[in-house]
């Protein structure tokens, strides 16, 4: 960085004007020469003024110059003692004239412009036609240091020059303004901080500039008066090296180490300046860690031009050009002297506008280069997703759009489309945490990408739902192969930190052919095929088939029509009872969902968990299932046919004891009927429980506060570990009867019972074997240690009225004696 304070530099011509000698320094001190010609000024004859003989300052070095034209010169023409120096405090000269009279001028940047003999950025004074016999004397006087930059020159001559600094000082001016007002204009369209940066290093440089020259005074009538030079002087260099360090610093982006020695530096700087309006001494230290500060920023602009950047090197030539012009002053400086021409005084501000030119291309080249490369980002965070950074789902709609137009126009094998839902993701939320959940769609995204499938375009479509656009070249089995790809790449659960996370994808596949006339229409019938996966238990790809669009159809009016049975109450329950094998005694029942629909067969309880689960309904079936229960306990209890004892089970998923308004409907309806707690049993798949949710954490508690037990259906045909059972403790555990179906014939079937039976035994629950068909089948599971059980052989699902007669005759069963063959027909 170059020295923000001008260097003075001497501005003499080539060559000296023929006929004129140097100008000599005088052997004798300033103040001598000042003593003399007060005395010539007391002895002046009395035609002539007295003239004002300055005082010299202490404080502020002073030197003395003999000035000696040659006769023949000084009578032909008249002659301006100048010193070539713009910014010099105090420039006196002292001459006798040849009638006696003595000529006092004093000019500089510390006193008022028009002082000055002639209008000149130089400080000059007019000699007397003709000198008298004592020699005539510049003095120069300034705190900082003394040039003897002094030269006699013609005043035609001189006032040429003059004229031409001034143009140039003009231009100078004109051009910073100029820069400043596009500066201006930059920053009211792109604020940012390296433009505000920019427009303050201008306002700085031209403050000191107009300091430094002496303009502020000559031009702008509201400038303080020249009593105020010593503040404003060192108000103006230290705000100029603040603005140009500002800018340096704000464009180059030092990290670290050399940001805190640069600002440092800066600091230490400008405040030797800001003290040198009370101590002269201060601004000699501020001057000193220039040097410093210089090579920093170049040491810092070498490496930032290793990078590349065209807006550094434009950086690099304004700071070599400002570096130059105050290069050039300096040599004058050490030449003390040596006759530069006059512009060399103005090298430094010269070398400041093309600092300052260079520097605003740099930054707008730099703002370019950032408006490119947000356009970029936006374009990139457009097409992909924030969180996974695959694509986005504007991005494969649009990919689709091509595929569409692909289909229809060539007749290259059409491209295959990959859509995958990751089930149970909500459950993985609800256990680890909505971070977690983030971390997980991250990891999948990730190895997603890192199978190496032949796509065209992989994107995250929205929540849990992820997209592979297969190349339009790529055959269907390649789809397909990509498809069992990611399903066996998450068959084994992966680790996110210390917790192992099953990732579970339900994929669909489709053709897109030209049949397809937009992205909707593909959309759909890739999420039938999906949905389809998800029926079957998920983890599975189910490629798209016309037929499932008129499953589509029906299952959506089944979901309508199951909306229209909830709000006319056309659902009912039926009630099978679970009995003890050793007095055939009731100790239970199951409530049995049954929804008859005119003209069609009856729906699964299964399925229609399902349709209300896709269709919203959950909530709205489960406060009507929880109605039809406890109406019916309480109804029994008023009929005096429901024991103590007894208990009544209902179908729930996982999903509704998730949901806290299912367990407060309980809640509510149990208070409403005036039934025990202890007289329901939630009954759950055991499918439900091979999941990621946490039951100790989310469901567990819950249920315990309201007194409320839980049972496990279907052992055997799902997916529980013996871990999650044994954590869970439910109140019972129902073999699946599917089991029981195969108990005579399988061997397996008959290690699950036994098992199912060892650990209901070791967890204090009953076991129970459900759909008993057959006295074979019952014989089995007494011989198995079952105790419990539930089937046609026992007694079907019966109505409400009819559990009600069944529940007498079982009462006045146990009254009598069963023999091992008659106790059907005492229950029927």
């Amino acid at each position: 960085m170059a020295s923000v304070l001008p260097v003075r530099a001497d501005a003499r011509a080539a060559e000296p004007e023929p006929g004129f000698d140097p100008v000599s320094p005088s052997p004798r001190p300033a103040g001598d020469w000042l003593r003399d010609y007060r005395m010539l000024a007391a002895a002046a004859p009395v035609h002539c003024s007295t003239p004002d003989i300055p005082s010299l300052d202490r404080r502020a070095p002073a030197r003395a110059f003999i000035l000696e034209p040659r006769a023949a010169q000084s009578q032909s023409q008249a002659l301006i003692a100048t010193i070539k120096d713009p910014i010099v405090e105090r420039f006196i000269v002292l001459a006798e004239a040849a009638d006696g009279c003595i000529r006092v001028h004093e000019s500089g940047r510390s006193l008022p412009f028009e002082q000055r003999s002639l209008s000149s950025p130089f400080p000059n004074a007019r000699l007397p036609a003709a000198l008298g016999e004592t020699p005539a004397v510049a003095i120069v006087i300034d705190h900082q240091s003394v040039r003897p930059w002094i030269e006699l020159i013609p005043e035609a001559r001189f006032q040429c020059l003059s004229e031409q600094l001034w143009i140039a000082i003009s231009m100078f001016t004109g051009m910073l303004a100029t820069l400043f007002v596009i500066a201006l204009l930059v920053t009211r369209y792109q604020r940012s901080r390296l433009t505000l940066a920019y427009l303050a290093y201008l306002i700085a440089l031209q403050f000191y500039q107009l300091q430094a020259l002496g303009l502020g005074p000559a031009w702008l009538p509201f400038w303080p008066p020249p009593s105020a030079h010593h503040l404003l002087q060192a108000f103006a260099a230290g705000t100029a090296v603040i603005g140009l360090s500002l800018l340096a610093i704000t464009f180059l982006r030092p990290g670290g180490w050399m940001r805190s020695v640069l600002i440092a530096s800066v600091a230490l700087s400008a405040g030797g300046f800001y003290l040198a309006a009370f101590n002269a001494g201060a601004y000699r230290f501020g001057a000193a860690i220039l040097p410093l500060l210089a090579i920093l920023v170049i040491v810092l602009l070498a490496r930032r031009l290793r990078e590349g950047e065209p807006a550094m090197r434009w950086f690099a030539v304004g700071l070599a050009a400002a570096l130059g012009g105050g290069g050039i002053q300096a040599a004058a400086v050490v030449t003390q002297g040596a006759w530069l021409p006059p512009m060399a005084a103005f090298a430094f501000p010269l070398g400041n506008v093309i600092e300052s030119i260079c520097w605003l291309i740099a930054i707008l080249m730099r703002l370019r280069a950032t408006n490119l490369s947000l356009q970029h980002r936006l374009i990139h965070e457009a097409q992909h997703d924030p969180l996974t950074g695959l694509r986005s789902r504007a991005s494969m709609h649009a990919h689709l759009v091509n595929a569409i137009a692909a289909a229809k126009s060539s007749p290259h094998p059409t491209p295959g489309l990959i859509f995958i839902d990751l089930g149970g993701f909500r459950r993985i939320n609800d256990r680890f945490g909505q971070a977690r959940g983030d971390q997980v769609l991250c990891r999948f995204s990730t190895m997603l990408r890192e199978l190496g499938l032949e796509a065209e375009a992989i994107g995250r479509f929205g929540g849990d739902e992820f997209m592979v656009l297969m190349r339009r070249d790529a055959h269907w089995s390649h789809t397909e192969g990509a498809a069992a790809t990611i399903l066996a790449r998450f068959r084994e659960p992966i680790r996110i930190d210390d917790d192992s996370v099953l990732i579970r994808p339900d994929i669909g596949l489709l053709r897109i052919t030209a049949d397809y006339d937009s992205v909707d229409e593909v959309l759909q019938d890739a999420d039938r095929a999906l949905q389809v996966s998800k029926q079957f238990g998920g983890r599975r790809a189910t490629p798209f088939e016309s037929r499932m669009r008129e499953d589509a159809k029906a299952q959506e009016a089944l979901k309508r029509a199951l909306e229209e049975a909830i709000r006319t109450h056309q659902l009912d329950l039926h009630y099978q009872p679970i009995v003890t094998f050793e007095s055939m005694t009731p100790v239970g029942f199951e409530a049995l969902l049954r929804w008859q629909r005119p003209g069609q067969k009856s729906i699964a309880v299964e399925q229609v968990f399902v349709v209300a689960e896709s269709a919203g309904l959950l909530g709205a079936l489960g406060e009507r299932i929880i109605e039809l229960a406890l109406a019916q306990i309480a109804d029994w209890q008023r009929r005096g046919v429901w024991s103590p004892g007894l208990f009544l089970s209902i179908n729930a998923c996982e999903q509704q004891l998730i949901d806290g308004r299912f367990l407060d409907d309980l809640h509510g309806a149990l208070q409403t009927h005036g039934v025990d707690a202890c007289a329901l049993r939630l009954e759950l798949s055991e499918r439900s429980l091979g999941t990621d949710l946490d039951w100790s954490r989310l469901v567990l508690p819950r249920l315990l506060n309201q007194h409320i037990l839980l049972g496990v259906d279907n052992f055997g045909a799902g997916l529980a570990s013996l871990t999650m059972l044994t954590d869970l403790q439910p109140d019972f555990i129902k073999v699946d009867r599917s089991l029981v179906a195969a108990l005579p014939n399988l061997p397996r079937a008959q290690h699950l019972a036994r098992i199912g039976c060892l650990l209901a035994e070791q967890i204090g629950s009953l076991a129970v074997a459900e759909g008993i068909e057959t006295q074979g089948q019952l014989d089995t599971l007494r011989e198995f240690g079952f105790e419990h059980g539930q089937g046609r052989l026992i007694a079907a699902p019966m109505s409400g009225a009819e559990t009600a007669g069944w529940l007498q005759l079982a009462a006045r069963a146990h009254d009598q004696p069963l023999t091992e063959n008659s106790w059907q027909m005492k229950l029927h």
